[in-house]
């Protein structure tokens, strides 16, 4: 007869004790990780393939973050800009009504007007300089440095302030209509970065010097724009190079650049104030127009932020189904663990006690 008989020494009894003690001692930290943090400590190992799912819907959750924050600097930017339109509108206004008022003929000190004008725009000039964060708002995408030169600071590259400017054109002021009206076409070309007699002249090389209305093919440069969500894209931002705000330096510089009191030709006082009037009535009214884009584009941004934060409970909803953990199966496991842990140790420790001189005795 053949007997098989199966033997293990208490060495290799310690060792697998050990082993199984090493392998729960494990199993009860990550299930105390787990139930500190709420998540699954080995995605990748409980999850298996479906743990590709819950990482593409992470990086998902990560880029509406991503565009939830930068509509928020946007939000800011648009609210910053619309303060500095509003500023920008009310000090013109003010002067507005009073060369309506002197339209005609001079029924207000013209130096007062003058001074009106000159405090209007210093105002303008330094408004359409503001900046946030860093970022100067009216300068459209050369956003890096203030777009205005000071109305009596001299360009760098021109060497000539916008004052010079209207020196240079204007000089004492017109004798009378036909003088007058030659130098208002002037600085049409001027305003509008069309004078080829002199280049340094154009408002777009000694006025402003931030992105050009035309890039270096004659096309329209492109505008300042946020990216709000994936496929939406939102233009936005007033440039002081735009038609209304040209019009509210011109008006207000043909203000403060002639002494109006010497004007004794009425025709001549007349045409000038007329073109004065409609530039700075026509800059006002630009104003309300892109007040009203702004505000507009606020509610753009709004929009694209609550769908955005509905599509983000959504996803991190779908996240915690794949990454979270039940906390009471969590528990009761870590329980059964414990008790497991125990029994092992008290067989290691009756084990440790047992050996051939213990039988002999």
């Amino acid at each position: 007869m053949t007997w098989l008989a199966t033997r293990m020494s208490t060495y290799q009894m310690n060792y697998f004790l050990r082993s199984g003690v090493s392998e729960a001692s494990l199993e009860l930290q990550r299930a105390g990780q787990e139930l500190s943090t709420g998540r699954r400590a080995d995605i990748f190992g409980d999850l298996g393939p479906r743990a590709g799912v819950a990482i593409t819907m992470r990086a998902r959750e990560e880029s509406t973050q991503s565009y939830l924050w930068s509509n928020n600097v946007l939000e800011n930017k648009l609210e910053a800009t619309l303060a500095s339109v509003e500023t920008i509108r009310d000090s013109v206004q003010d002067v507005l009504e009073t060369v309506i008022l002197n339209k005609s003929k001079p029924t207000t000190s013209a130096d007062a007007m003058q001074s009106q004008a000159r405090a209007a725009l210093e105002t303008v000039l330094a408004t359409l300089n503001v900046n946030y964060n860093g970022e100067h708002l009216f300068a459209g995408i050369a956003s890096d440095s203030p777009p205005m030169n000071r109305w009596d600071a001299v360009n760098a590259t021109t060497g000539l302030s916008p004052e010079g400017v209207m020196n240079a054109i204007v000089g004492t002021g017109p004798t009378d209509q036909a003088t007058a009206l030659s130098m208002i076409a002037e600085l049409d070309l001027a305003f509008s970065s069309q004078h080829t007699g002199n280049p340094n002249y154009n408002f777009e090389s000694t006025f402003y010097q931030g992105t050009p209305e035309l890039d270096g093919l004659g096309q329209p440069s492109e505008r300042i724009s946020g990216r709000l969500d994936v496929g939406q894209v939102l233009p936005y931002g007033v440039q002081g190079n735009d038609e209304g705000i040209r019009d509210i330096i011109k008006g207000l510089a043909m203000v403060v650049s002639v002494d109006l009191s010497t004007m004794t030709d009425e025709d001549a006082y007349g045409a000038w104030m007329d073109e004065a009037t409609s530039a700075l009535a026509n800059g006002v009214q630009s104003t309300l127009d892109d007040a009203a884009q702004i505000g507009f584009n606020q509610q753009v941004v709004e929009k694209a932020k609550t769908r955005l934060e509905a599509l983000s409970v959504i996803q991190r909803t779908q996240i915690a189904t794949y990454e979270n953990i039940d906390p009471y199966e969590v528990a009761t496991k870590m329980s059964a663990l414990e008790t497991q842990l125990q029994a092992s140790y008290s067989v290691s420790g009756r084990l440790s006690g047992l050996s051939i001189l213990n039988w002999l005795r």
